[in-house]
C-alpha cells in the first residue's frame, strides 16, 4: 500500500509540474519525398529533479551521477522511437538543448519516403511521464496516426478526428465537469496560471522547397501548423480552462479536438489537406 501511495504522489507531482514541459515536432519534406522529422522536448529544472528522485525510488537506489536528460533521450530509445515512426525511418542525431533555464534534446530522424511515416498529434504528451510506464499509471489510448500520401509534387495529409468516448450506461462523467472553476485572480487561480504558463506543444509540416498552393487552415510561409497548444493562453480563458479540466487526458487527440477554436489552440479541422510543392 505504501508503494502505491508513493507512486500516486510521484505522478501527481509530475503532473503539477506540467508547465515545465514543452514539445515541438516538425516534419521537413524535400521535393523528392524524403526528409527529416525533428522532435524537440524541453523540461524545467523542477521536473528534471523530480525525474532524478523517481529514478532513485523506482530503480532501487539509482545512480546519483546519472543524467536524467541523457537517459531520457538516449540513442537506444531514439532508435526504438525511429521504428515506431515508420518503415525506413532512421535515427540521425540527438543534440542537447538549453533554453531559458529549461533543458532537453532535439532528436532528428531521417526518412526516404514520407508515405511511410506515422506521427500522431498526441505524440508530445507521451513524454509527460518521462520515467515511462510505472505501476498504477493509466495507459493512453492508441491513436490513429496522420497519414501522408505524396506523388508528383502533390502531398495529401489525412488527419484523424476521433470523437471523445461517450460514458457507458451507469458510468459517471469526469468529476472535473462538475467542479466550479476557481477565480483565476484568486491565489489558487494564480497558482494554476503559473503551473501552465510555459507549457506548449506543436506539430508542424515544413516544405523546404516551398508551398505553391494549399488548403491548410494555418499556413505561414513554408510552414503548416497541424496542431499547436499554448497552455499559457488557454489558462487565461475561463471557458478554455473549464474545457481543459474536463478533457480525457488518456486520449490526447480527442482532447485537442474538444479544445479547438479557443485562443491558444490551433487544430487543423479538415480531415484531409492538400499541398502543392514548388
Amino acid at each position: 500500500m505504501k508503494k502505491l501511495l508513493s507512486v500516486a504522489a510521484s505522478l501527481a507531482a509530475v503532473l503539477s509540474l506540467s508547465s515545465c514541459f514543452q514539445s515541438e515536432t516538425t516534419v521537413h519534406l524535400n521535393k523528392d519525398g524524403s526528409g527529416t522529422l525533428v522532435e524537440e522536448t524541453l523540461l524545467g529544472a523542477q521536473m528534471i529533479a523530480m525525474m532524478d528522485q523517481m529514478a532513485a525510488g523506482f530503480g532501487g537506489g539509482g545512480d546519483a551521477k546519472q543524467d536524467p536528460i541523457k537517459e531520457m533521450f538516449s540513442e537506444e530509445k531514439a532508435k526504438k522511437r525511429a521504428a515506431e515512426l515508420g518503415e525506413g525511418v532512421t535515427f540521425d542525431k540527438s543534440e542537447p538543448v538549453d533554453k531559458n533555464g529549461s533543458k532537453g534534446a532535439r532528436v532528428t530522424y531521417k526518412f526516404k519516403d514520407i508515405n511511410t511515416i506515422k506521427v500522431s498529434t498526441g505524440d508530445g504528451m507521451k513524454n509527460m511521464s518521462p520515467m515511462g510506464d510505472m505501476p498504477g499509471q493509466p495507459q493512453a489510448k492508441k491513436e490513429e496516426p496522420i497519414r501522408f500520401a505524396y506523388a508528383d509534387g502533390k502531398l495529401t495529409v489525412k488527419l484523424p478526428h476521433p470523437k471523445a468516448d461517450k460514458p457507458k450506461e451507469g458510468e459517471e462523467k469526469p468529476a472535473a465537469e462538475d467542479q466550479e472553476m476557481p477565480d483565476l485572480n484568486s491565489p489558487e487561480g494564480q497558482q494554476m496560471k503559473q503551473m501552465f504558463a510555459d507549457m506548449k506543444m506543436s506539430l508542424k509540416l515544413v516544405v523546404d522547397s516551398g508551398i505553391e498552393e494549399t488548403n491548410a487552415s494555418y499556413k505561414d510561409g513554408n510552414t503548416i501548423t497541424l496542431m499547436e497548444m499554448n497552455f499559457g493562453k488557454l489558462i487565461e480563458n475561463p471557458d478554455g480552462f473549464k474545457k481543459l479540466q474536463s478533457v480525457d487526458q488518456k486520449n490526447p487527440t480527442a482532447a485537442m479536438e474538444a479544445l479547438k477554436g479557443i485562443d491558444g489552440v490551433k487544430v487543423e479541422t479538415k480531415e484531409e489537406i492538400t499541398v502543392k510543392v514548388k
